[in-house]
């Protein structure tokens, strides 16, 4: 189900491996800012074997990919992480985990994470954007100038949204929806965010829909921003995930 599409193997860049290699031998207690960006920049393209299992579910309760360096002169199948996102990780709803042992990981991918590679081709957007720093119920001052829309494929694709559709649909939301908010500030930038219709009311508690809205999360880029609101507050804006 996970494996790549047979007689096409992955080929990945042996010299990332190889980076790779030098770099989990620093100690976690050493590992700095440029210890960080020098692994995001060797990761997608690195050689890799699964783990067995291949997927497993994190502490988190998501589930991630398996992947650990290959062992010296041993035979193995190759994973990549640029290949697999295409293959299976984006439409399976996985994240990556790297190199885990009883008690640490060397690097944790969420499925946001690995939606902003693809989307963005860096695992981390650092620059600023026009996503705003919302991530909570929100409501619209009467004054306030807005425009909705449908968020566009390469800011949340086809594929997400069936994954968050499921999502919401588990957790009692029956007919999930979303649009994308543009909003005017006082400095004349525009800030967006995505919208989805549900309130802390949609759900039995105030704990339960923390709870949805951090698992919505884990499914987007981190720099995203997104907010719940009732339907009658933006009208027809909505449209189904």
């Amino acid at each position: 189900m996970t494996e790549q599409k047979e007689n096409e193997p992955y080929l990945g860049d042996l010299q990332k491996t190889g980076n790779i290699y030098e770099l989990v031998k620093i100690p976690h207690n050493e590992r700095n800012a440029v210890w960080q960006k020098s692994l995001l920049d060797n990761l997608a393209q690195a050689s890799f074997r699964c783990g067995e299992p291949q997927v497993i579910k994190g502490p988190d309760g998501f589930p991630y990919f398996q992947l650990f360096l290959p062992e010296p002169n041993q035979s193995f199948q190759c994973f990549v992480i640029e290949k697999m996102k295409d293959d299976f990780l984006l439409s399976s709803g996985f994240g990556i985990v790297l190199n885990p042992t009883s008690s640490q990981v060397d690097w944790v991918l969420s499925y946001g994470d690995v939606l902003n590679f693809h989307l963005n081709k860096q695992f981390y957007t650092i620059e600023d954007t026009p996503f705003s720093k919302a991530n909570t119920d929100e409501v619209i001052a009467k004054e306030e100038k807005i425009l909705t829309g449908q968020p566009a494929e390469n800011i949340l694709p086809k594929v997400t949204r069936q994954l968050v559709s499921n999502l919401l649909k588990a957790n009692g939301i029956a007919d999930p929806k979303v649009l994308l908010m543009m909003r005017h500030a006082e400095d004349g930038g525009v800030s967006q965010d995505l919208v989805f219709n549900l309130t802390p009311h949609s759900f039995p508690n105030e704990a339960v829909y923390k709870s949805v809205m951090r698992s919505i999360s884990w499914f987007l880029p981190r720099h995203y921003s997104f907010v719940g609101m009732e339907e009658k507050t933006l009208g027809d804006g909505f449209m189904p995930l």
